[in-house]
């Protein structure tokens, strides 16, 4: 992956209702908002090609909420948008989510003809009773018509996201689940361990004790399904994800976990730019869809921000003052924080974290990071939790299967 290219993620904020373990940011009932959403969103993506010096996308992901909302005219607006304001790194990926019950034939055939290349589709359970409890527009008919739908007319890749550990669904179902999706031939799994999010409607139920849930039980259904994926030839990655091979694995989420550059556009985007000597940013767009709509409505570039190079810009001051009058919040990554964060994600990973990039990054060398200074690291590979993995030209540092298991409080002793 080019080094001098930049990912993009998209967030298309609408949704027809909430599922009842969901936290991510979408608003039902805002059809009438879409054709100006989409034409804000241009103006957005556009903003931000002027400020690269090398407009290169090695990434893009189109996330929400619910992408498959937008008419394949209002897709088309935005796919054009971002060829004429980028070029494609050679290996570049394109994924686009898709909520089962908006898949039709024009809808994959526009996709397979499209710059999207990967489609990640939500199933989450085929069990109807599963899916009538958290409340998911598709049941399993639906599904099972989307994914033959896309087998059928996208020749692209495809990953399909299940949760595992939902209320009333046992190790037997998910295992069901895993055939009857193996049958489609997808090269990637999303497999979530379901977290109990505050505010959600299905903490409440737990909290007002209208469900019977209990933690580890939904622990042990995660950790055979991740068995039963490993048996079918599906390697984990990451503590949630599993792909044949590597080809198969999501390169943009590969951004994320290596701490690459990354722009955030759509309301409620996140994006992250780091600089190598310098305190990074990263910025979150505004919630509050009307003004996100009405502030890039009126948006002009002006030939002070043309001169902005994001990626390269030394004085974040600059960058600070450009996003001054958008309505977004920054925040300021000291090294210490970005330290943090690069341990945190980099231990997700199965890879684990390496000698030569956490050395090339942070200018010092990792000997000298207080859990393998003080032998935390030493007790946990003699715990049987992480191992040091030597290859002829690096190390690496893995928290194995257990180790993973245990990442929030190996991550306190940072």
């Amino acid at each position: 992956m080019s080094s001098d290219g930049i990912s993009l993620y998209i967030h298309i904020p609408f949704c027809k209702s909430k599922c009842i373990y969901c936290d991510f940011f979408s608003r039902p009932g805002c059809e009438l908002y879409f054709e100006d959403y989409v034409d804000a969103l241009c103006k957005e993506i556009k903003f931000y090609s002027f400020g690269l010096s090398n407009s290169v996308l090695n990434t893009l992901y189109i996330g929400g909420g619910t992408p498959s909302l937008l008419s394949v005219e209002l897709l088309q607006k935005v796919f054009t948008c971002i060829k004429n304001n980028f070029q494609f790194n050679k290996n570049f990926e394109a994924t686009i989510e898709l909520n089962p019950d908006d898949v039709s034939e024009k809808l994959i055939s526009f996709l397979d003809s499209s710059i999207i290349n990967r489609i990640s589709i939500g199933i989450q359970s085929l069990k109807n009773s599963t899916l009538k409890f958290i409340e998911r527009r598709a049941d399993r008919d639906t599904s099972l018509s989307a994914l033959k739908i896309i087998s059928k007319n996208f020749s692209k890749r495809l990953s399909v996201d299940l949760i595992a550990g939902l209320p009333y669904e046992t190790s037997d179902d998910l295992k069901t689940n895993i055939d009857e999706l193996l049958t489609f031939n997808p090269e990637h799994f999303s497999l979530y361990s379901l977290c109990i999010e505050e505010g959600t409607k299905l903490y409440r139920l737990i909290e007002e004790n209208k469900i019977d849930y209990n933690s580890e039980t939904s622990d042990e259904v995660y950790l055979y399904a991740k068995k039963y994926l490993e048996e079918k030839g599906f390697a984990q990655y990451e503590i949630s994800n599993y792909s044949k091979d590597e080809n198969s694995q999501s390169r943009h989420n590969k951004v994320y976990w290596h701490l690459e550059n990354y722009l955030g556009c759509g309301s409620g985007a996140t994006g992250t730019i780091f600089y190598q000597n310098e305190n990074s940013i990263r910025w979150t767009n505004t919630n509050d869809i009307e003004k996100y709509i009405s502030f890039w409505k009126n948006f002009t570039v002006t030939d002070e921000i043309k001169k902005i190079n994001f990626c390269k810009e030394k004085n974040i001051s600059v960058i600070r003052n450009a996003f001054e009058k958008i309505p977004l919040e920054t925040e300021i990554i000291d090294k210490e924080t970005e330290e943090f964060e690069f341990f945190m994600m980099n231990f997700r990973l199965s890879e684990g974290v390496s000698k030569n990039r956490y050395e090339k990054r942070f200018k010092k060398q990792i000997e000298e990071v207080n859990v393998i200074k003080n032998k935390t690291f030493e007790k946990w590979v003699n715990e049987k939790k992480a191992e040091i993995i030597k290859t002829d030209d690096d190390v690496y540092y893995v928290l194995n299967e257990n180790g993973r298991l245990f990442l929030n409080s190996f991550l306190e002793q940072l």
